[in-house]
């Protein structure tokens, strides 16, 4: 069996979106100096926000909103609903950013700022993303690339940063290849930009990262996360959340390789720094816990982990409701526990809460839903319901060859259990069929399926 991870998805991504456990960077609008104050105030404001100090550069960018708004100058009261929009959507507070986000587009477009507009439209459409509207984000993130292509030309950083969020929404969409299209046109575009970009092309790198992560390939993923990491470290803080943010992915990384040990040191210096910038209770927290639960489940350690679930739920619930995407990935490691502790039916519930949430976010062909459903199909075989479970498989399968490599880890799990199923029900020559096709990318887990050993839940690498 598969454990199944949430992502955060604001992004600079995110997902996060990385909000998708992702890291989440804010873009710079122009100051036009029609005030000495206001500039004085949003200058502060970003020095903050570089610095992790999103609560206090909240408190200036309110402060250059109401400086705006004496003024009476819109396009200035405009980049302030922006910039403190996007402290809100930092610090989780959803609601208030996309109230101020509307605001702000809504000026824009009675006074003809389409720079701005573009702007603002990109990190609503991280927003959106945040919130599972992926469709709604893919519209906005397309119009503001279109803006930013008639404004700048194909070659500007603002475009490399529309890139980027396409590419993210199409990651959590299950496109990969149109993802990675987007990603190495965005990367390209930074890093012939000249100097001053480090920071941008860290988030593109932990996206790319991200996606190679996705797709299986894991060493690629660690030489684009360790490049992250080296980058922002030259230039956060310590304990800035987006360089905890690449702490977080390696962790995972390490994880799904079976490197417990590196993966567990890479949390523990994470989640301390989350809660100290973020507090106890924000969704990148509610991320890191869930990792970390995952982590202790792989060591056998599922009466520690529960908690940890249990609390990345809450925290999740009491930000986006009990329907949200994020909230489907918690809910299937949950299940994965009660599987463990032989709670057959309660698993069952509880895969097919997360599976229906993430089908209503996510669409029905996520590669998301194929770990969820082999999981599944591992609770049909426990009970002896082996129609049910054949018929987990083969939608699973059917998921992840449209979406994944051959050779993707995942894949390969799902083949091998199904192997072993149909040989358990007596249906020897599918059974052949399918480790024939088995022993084409990986002889050893052919081997196994032919062998007849069930493969350990805790045993297996994760989507």
């Amino acid at each position: 069996m598969t454990f199944e991870w949430a992502r955060n998805a604001p992004n600079v991504v995110l997902v996060i979106l990385l909000i998708s456990a992702v890291s989440f960077s804010v873009l710079t609008c122009p100051l036009l100096a029609v005030d000495a104050e206001w500039t004085q105030l949003v200058k502060h404001g970003q020095e903050l926000q570089a610095q992790g100090r999103y609560t206090d550069a909240e408190s200036s960018f309110q402060s250059a909103m109401n400086r705006a708004n004496e003024i009476a100058e819109p396009i200035q009261q405009a980049n302030s609903l922006y910039q403190l929009a996007s402290m809100k959507q930092i610090l989780g507070d959803y609601r208030g950013a996309e109230v101020l986000y509307r605001h702000a587009l809504e000026i824009c477009d009675r006074h003809s700022a389409p720079w701005l507009r573009a702007v603002i439209l990109l990190n609503d459409a991280r927003l959106e993303a945040a919130e599972g509207q992926f469709q709604e984000a893919g519209k906005m993130a397309g119009e503001s690339l279109v803006l930013s292509r008639s404004l700048y030309g194909s070659n500007h950083p603002s475009v490399a940063d529309a890139l980027d969020a396409v590419a993210w929404i199409q990651i959590r969409l299950g496109n990969y290849h149109a993802a990675a299209s987007a990603l190495s046109e965005a990367l390209a575009i930074m890093e012939n930009a000249g100097p001053g970009n480090q920071l941008e092309i860290a988030a593109m790198l932990s996206d790319q990262g991200y996606l190679q992560f996705c797709l299986g390939r894991y060493p690629e993923a660690e030489v684009s996360y360790r490049r992250a990491l080296e980058m922002r470290r030259a230039v956060l803080s310590p304990n800035h959340p987006d360089l905890t943010d690449s702490l977080l992915r390696l962790g995972e990384l390490y994880r799904v390789q079976h490197q417990l040990s590196r993966a567990g040191e890479m949390f523990e210096q994470a989640i301390p720094k989350l809660r100290a910038s973020l507090g106890e209770e924000h969704p990148r927290v509610a991320n890191a816990l869930n990792s970390l639960a995952v982590l202790y489940c792989d060591e056998g350690r599922t009466s520690e982990a529960k908690p940890l679930l249990e609390q990345s739920v809450r925290i999740y619930s009491k930000f986006f409701g009990n329907e949200h995407y994020q909230l489907a990935g918690v809910l299937s490691n949950l299940a994965l526990i009660e599987t463990a502790h032989h709670e057959y039916r309660d698993a069952e519930g509880t895969y097919t809460r997360a599976i229906s949430i993430e089908q209503k976010a996510l669409g029905s062909e996520n590669p998301t839903i194929a770990a969820m459903l082999e999981n599944l199909a591992q609770i049909y075989r426990f009970e002896k319901r082996y129609d049910d479970a054949e018929k987990a498989y083969q939608r699973a399968i059917d998921i992840l060859d449209h979406t994944v490599d051959d050779d993707h880890p995942e894949l390969i799990s799902c083949l091998t259990n199904y192997a072993h199923l149909l040989r358990k029900t007596h249906h020897k020559k599918q059974a052949i069929a399918i480790e024939a096709r088995l022993k084409q990318v990986s002889p050893s887990q052919a081997h196994t399926a032919a062998m007849n050993s069930l493969v350990d839940w805790h045993q297996l690498r994760e989507h």
